[in-house]
């Protein structure tokens, strides 16, 4: 695996850090409505990166893992300057469509009394992607030649410097009380593109709106822990208007075993992975 390139590292969006992460994330679960199986349980052990939600007992096929609240998940929509990116939702328009939950994600960030604060304690460090646009252009080219891996990253690097720029920039400059200093950098930035390609979900549209442009990426709280993979045991599954549910699968698993506890899904419910 290649090296990433090194770089300043971005403080993260807690501060000094929770000193117990897990134990504030399962506060705040309980507080906001956020649903999990007595089954399961977040943690850094027994997971393949960073934190994951294992299985520590025998689930049945079925069995519900988790449900979220619509009012928990994190967008454009839900957070605390929803009001002013709809207001300035023409200006914000963008190649990509993900400016507006970029700017909610950085507000949010450092925002002191953020709602979503002991979620993002769960996130991995920003400063430690791995993705490939963090890697130095020569060690692409030499490591991905042929793939077409590294002229899609100088793309995916034109167009968010050139969003960052003329859009989310002066954006924020034209706000600062609503964005301090320490996030108005173009490093954060692509750092929080990766996240969002990594983690965020879709809602699917409805089959009469299929000739629409897709819903804008939104961030899921409990389902972007789980493992990405194609032979996977739990399945999202998306309730308009309700939860978001996480329910066990029978067809990959009668039940978790113990050597492989660890929960993971298709990315489903239109996920970027």
């Amino acid at each position: 695996m290649a090296t990433p390139a090194k770089r300043q590292r971005v403080a993260g969006p807690v501060g000094g850090g929770d000193p117990d992460p897990v134990a504030g994330f399962l506060s705040w679960c309980q507080c906001v409505g956020l649903e999990l199986s007595p089954k399961v349980a977040v943690s850094r052990k027994g997971t393949v990166a960073g934190y994951g939600m294992v299985a520590q007992e025998s689930v049945q096929p079925g069995e519900l893992l988790f449900a979220v609240p619509r009012a928990v998940l994190l967008s454009q929509h839900t957070c605390s300057i929803s009001g002013l990116l709809e207001r300035e939702r023409g200006a914000l328009q963008s190649q990509s469509g993900w400016v507006p939950l970029l700017l909610a994600l950085l507000h949010e960030l450092q925002a002191p009394a953020s709602p979503w604060s002991p979620y993002f304690a769960l996130w991995p460090e920003l400063g430690s992607l791995e993705h490939p646009m963090f890697w130095p252009q020569e060690e692409r080219q030499r490591l991905l030649q042929g793939t077409g891996v590294p002229e899609a990253v100088e793309k995916d690097l034109t167009n968010i410097r050139s969003e960052y720029y003329s859009i989310v920039l002066p954006f924020m400059e034209a706000h600062p009380d609503l964005f301090s200093p320490r996030v108005r950098s173009p490093e954060l930035y692509h750092q929080l593109v990766a996240l969002v390609m990594a983690y965020s979900f879709q809602e699917p549209l409805e089959e009469e709106d299929d000739d629409k442009e897709p819903n804008p990426p939104l961030m899921v709280p409990a389902a972007d822990i789980l493992n990405h993979v194609a032979n996977h045991n739990a399945n999202l599954e998306y309730s308009p208007g309700s939860n978001l549910p996480g329910t066990g699968l029978g067809r990959a698993w009668s039940q978790l075993l113990p050597s492989t506890p660890e929960l993971s899904s298709d990315g489903g419910y239109s996920a970027h992975s």
